[in-house]
Formats: structure tokens, C-alpha cells, sequence
């Protein structure tokens, strides 16, 4: 059985903001980690360009 990461995560978009739970493979470690999640929340919500992390918080 392979590790699950779960994350809290806050966002800001072009017009507004929200939350998101989110459930990873791996850990956010990197900037790099954190762009995808960032391309993942813009592809699910068709949010454009904009999103940008504001915060996020490791549930496990």
C-alpha cells in the first residue's frame, strides 16, 4: 500500500479565491510541486492562467 499525501490548500484566481482538499501520491517538496498543484486547480476549476497557492497545510 503505497503512502497518500492529503493537503488543505487556499488559492487566489484572477477573480476571487477558495479552498481545495487534495489527495497526492508524493509530497509537495518543491516549487516545482507546487506549480503543478497549482495547473491542477486551474484545469479542474477552468480557472485560466491565474492561480496562485496562497497557503497550504499537510492533513496526514
Amino acid at each position: 500500500m503505497s503512502t497518500k499525501y492529503n493537503y488543505f490548500i487556499s488559492y487566489l484566481y484572477e477573480d476571487g479565491g477558495g479552498n481545495v482538499d487534495i489527495t497526492l501520491e508524493g509530497p509537495i517538496q518543491t516549487i516545482d510541486d507546487l506549480r503543478g498543484v497549482e495547473k491542477a486547480i486551474s484545469d479542474e476549476f477552468n480557472l485560466g492562467d491565474s492561480v496562485t497557492i496562497q497557503n497550504f497545510i499537510q492533513l496526514n
